[in-house]
């Protein structure tokens, strides 16, 4: 079996575990062999059958105070104009908070999805011609075939608001 036929077997069928040292390469491997047997796994998946339910401790509520919260909008160019908006930030931190205390020592990083698949590449060739000029013709502003972004994160005025519990929505304060 050369290389290709062997590639495009390999392809068709799905691995999960391969050793290629010590193994005969003249045998073509079936998809029996080449199949995971889960009976014989103690634990079928990684993904707990039953929910494992963790208790994480009671955190106070951060408070974001005018100041933080003006920098957050100015860096992420986001506006908290309504309480909604500024609930939902309280409970991204809230969440960020738990998720540091989870135990991640012996955990091995995860750098794909399809981790017991081998993912291929594919050959890197040009399918069409220069298009800089189509690609260009969509752009607003060009200088010297370059794009010209509009500026960013520039400081504006910013004015106080008010997030009180009595506001239904906030109230720039002048």
């Amino acid at each position: 079996m050369t290389t290709f036929e062997m590639l495009r077997f390999l392809r068709n069928t799905r691995l999960y575990c391969t050793s290629v040292s010590g193994t005969n390469r003249t045998k073509p491997v079936t998809t029996k062999e080449s199949k995971l047997n889960f009976k014989k796994l103690k634990y079928p998946t990684k993904v707990p059958i039953n929910p494992v339910l963790q208790n994480f401790p009671i955190v106070d509520k951060s408070v974001i105070d005018n100041p933080t919260i003006q920098l957050l909008e100015r860096l992420a160019l986001v506006n908290l104009e309504n309480k909604e908006a500024l609930s939902t930030l309280e409970s991204s931190i809230e969440f960020a908070e738990k998720i540091t205390l989870i135990e991640t020592t012996n955990v091995l990083p995860f750098y794909t999805v399809l981790e017991d698949q081998t993912l291929y590449l594919r050959e890197d060739s040009v399918t069409e011609g220069n298009s800089r000029e189509n690609i260009l013709r969509g752009a607003k502003v060009t200088e010297e075939d370059y794009f010209v972004s509009p500026p960013g994160n520039i400081p504006l005025q910013q004015k106080d608001k008010d997030f009180s519990e009595n506001s239904t929505e906030c109230k720039e304060n002048a």
